[in-house]
């Protein structure tokens, strides 16, 4: 008897540590981002998979070009612009364009490029003055850009931040170009949430920009160009991951930011924003070493649960068809979701429940008929989106129902009296 009681202390012991080991390894799975604001989503829905810091607007440097090159592709779409335009550069683009503390292509005065040639050098290169060129391209002036930003941005739901010039240089920095009446020291702000979402509608709206974006170099009218990701050729970051994008931005206020995108064996793209990293100069790879360790923790430490359409939700109840054949109806998903959850959740654990009481709905009812809006929780943890539409899942009719005649009516109204 003496025997058994020490075994199963024994046991108890080794489970107590079994826990404490599996927890401590629960919480290890976040990983320490040295930077002063990260965030990491999911490019289709947005779900948020790690943030620090995300919601404070702070200087992005040149990260500022892809509300640019988004800006272009709008203007391309609408027909207002064409890849093959050309844009003649007037003597301050061509001055800013040979600034040796800046990053360029050179850019000869009175000459003419193609949009495309100047979106390549912008997005590849860095190139300042080729931003520039763009923004007067498009609007005209440097203060009509800056509004046209501006206005973009707040479209695209972003609130906090603000853009000053196409560029991300500091206002002084722009020479020639500089606005009135504003800092000499102003600089674009973004909040890593807000970074994430512009990145997120421009690889949605316009996806064949990583073909540019995953060039490591390329040549601008016969000017060698070197692009600055490091992690385009990176295959160490997590079995299947390749980088493709997106844009690095560097100032002293910035510090050394990256906004980075990723796939998994060519699916489930993530977008990771790193600013503020260390800055010890232009070799410095800090913000790529803190993006491979975020790309890396949430391909590893989390996996994307498929709800395939008309799939019912643990926890989401029945809505009510009070003059329905069947007094209630059971809602089911409207389209296919994809839900990143940590390892070891499955879709058994991913509860829902109404963003509000829906109302009752009316017969005779359609299948598909939408029944109310759903959050999603994986555990005891509610899923998190960077736009409110993205954390809430559209419920439908999972049948049609029809109305019940009135005798049936008229009896179940009597049966309420009493």
């Amino acid at each position: 008897m003496k025997q058994r009681l020490q075994l199963l202390i024994a046991l108890m012991g080794f489970f107590c540590v079994l826990g404490v080991t599996t927890n401590a390894g629960a919480r290890s799975q976040r990983p320490t981002i040295y930077a002063k604001s990260a965030i990491a989503i999911d490019a289709d829905s947005g779900q948020i998979l790690y943030q620090k810091n995300a919601n404070k607007p702070m200087a992005i440097a040149s990260i500022s070009k892809l509300m640019t090159v988004y800006i272009v592709h709008q203007q391309i779409a609408q027909k207002k612009l064409a890849w093959s335009d050309k844009v003649k550069i007037t003597p301050a683009l061509a001055k800013l364009s040979t600034a040796a503390e800046l990053t360029n292509v050179p850019l000869k005065s009175g000459h003419s490029y193609s949009v495309c040639q100047l979106v390549n050098a912008t997005l590849v290169a860095s190139a300042n003055a080729a931003a520039l060129a763009l923004g007067q391209k498009v609007a005209g002036t440097p203060t009509k850009f800056a509004a046209m930003m501006n206005r973009t941005a707040r479209k695209l739901g972003i609130t906090d931040g603000h853009f000053y010039n196409a560029s991300g240089l500091t206002n002084k920095l722009t020479g020639q170009l500089a606005l009135k009446n504003v800092s000499k020291n102003a600089e674009n702000l973004l909040s890593a949430s807000d970074v994430a979402l512009l990145a997120k509608h421009l690889l949605q709206d316009f996806p064949r920009v990583t073909q540019i974006t995953d060039q490591s170099s390329g040549t601008f009218y016969g000017t060698q160009m070197t692009g600055h990701n490091q992690l385009l050729a990176d295959k160490s970051i997590a079995k299947g991951v390749k980088v493709d994008g997106l844009k690095t931005g560097t100032s002293d206020k910035a510090g050394a930011c990256f906004v980075g995108s990723a796939t998994q064996s060519g699916k489930h793209r993530i977008i990771t924003v790193v600013l503020g990293a260390r800055n010890k100069g232009a070799s410095d790879p800090a913000r790529f070493i803190q993006t491979a360790k975020l790309m890396r923790s949430v391909y590893t430490t989390q996996h994307p649960i498929k709800l395939k359409a008309n799939t019912a939700i643990k926890g989401v109840g029945k809505a009510k068809v009070p003059d329905g054949k069947q007094e209630t109806v059971l809602p089911v998903t409207k389209s296919t979701h994809w839900v990143w959850v940590k390892n070891g959740v499955s879709q058994t654990q991913i509860n829902g429940h109404y963003v509000k009481k829906p109302t009752d709905v009316q017969a005779p009812v359609k299948k598909s008929t939408k029944v109310g809006l759903v959050q999603l929780s994986a555990g005891n943890n509610r899923l998190q989106y960077i736009e409110k539409s993205g954390a809430q899942i559209v419920m439908v009719a999972n049948k049609s129902i029809k109305k019940a005649n009135p005798f049936v009516l008229l009896w179940r109204a009597i049966l309420r009296l009493f």
